[in-house]
């Protein structure tokens, strides 16, 4: 674990250290800023229809504006994510092992908490002007947290079984814009098609996390994926060192 922890940490600092990856955290950065003014514009008009009523609703804005913030940055973070991922391929992949395998996705894992880390940002703002709930954004945060590490450990599978860096980020990009667009589909598209796409959707399982309710289903999956992932790119590793 010391060994792992050591290349980890290693990792960590190769990350933090490139500009590329800056790069990266901006652009999450802006996308997540983006979808805290659209989603702050709608709680704004929502908020202006309830007071001009005849007897003003109460506004959650942990429902109507966090909420669905939440959700939304959850898939800009699997439209970003394949960007961090496919850097995780490289030329001496035939020497990695388990602990280099772990250590990668810890590391990887550590930039996407601190991609999270600037959106928590907007969310903190909130805190000066009205009394959110913390129970429902950490929930959020945590299922942010598990979806992204399970992307992680399938992208890492996915690098170990492509011919180069821009191979790993064409296939996981692809599987992030499927996901993403099962989210869309699976709220916005035909009622008859919306439970087909909610049975491939991430946005169902976040949603609950985000209304505060931790969903041991989707933790049990969650953990499953990454088990299943690294596993899977460490036999992947040692199949092709095998047959060179």
């Amino acid at each position: 674990m010391t060994t792992v922890r050591a290349i980890a940490w290693v990792e960590v600092r190769r990350q933090l250290t490139s500009p590329t990856t800056w790069l990266i955290v901006g652009l999450f950065a802006l996308l997540a800023g983006g979808a805290f003014v659209s989603s702050l514009n709608a709680f704004l008009d929502q908020s202006g229809q309830a007071l001009s009523g005849p007897s003003p609703q109460p506004m959650n804005v942990n429902q109507l504006l966090i909420r669905p913030f939440l959700l939304e940055i959850g898939m800009a973070a699997l439209l970003v994510l394949p960007l961090i991922t496919a850097r995780a391929y490289t030329q001496e992949r035939r020497a990695m092992n388990l602990q280099m395998v772990l250590a990668t996705f810890v590391g990887t894992l550590t930039l996407y908490a601190v991609m999270l880390l600037a959106s928590m940002a907007l969310v903190a703002v909130l805190f000066a002007y009205g009394a959110p709930e913390w129970g429902s954004i950490a929930s959020g945060y945590l299922g942010l947290l598990l979806t992204g590490a399970a992307f992680i450990s399938a992208a890492l599978f996915i690098s170990s079984l492509a011919t180069s860096a821009v191979a790993a980020g064409i296939a996981t990009f692809a599987i992030s814009l499927m996901l993403v667009a099962a989210t869309w589909l699976g709220r916005s598209g035909a009622p008859a098609a919306q439970p087909v796409f909610r049975s491939l959707s991430v946005g169902e399982g976040l949603d609950d996390f985000a209304k505060g309710v931790v969903d041991t289903g989707y933790i049990v999956s969650c953990l499953t994926i990454i088990a299943l992932g690294l596993f899977l790119t460490c036999r992947s590793l040692e199949l092709e060192r095998s047959g060179n």
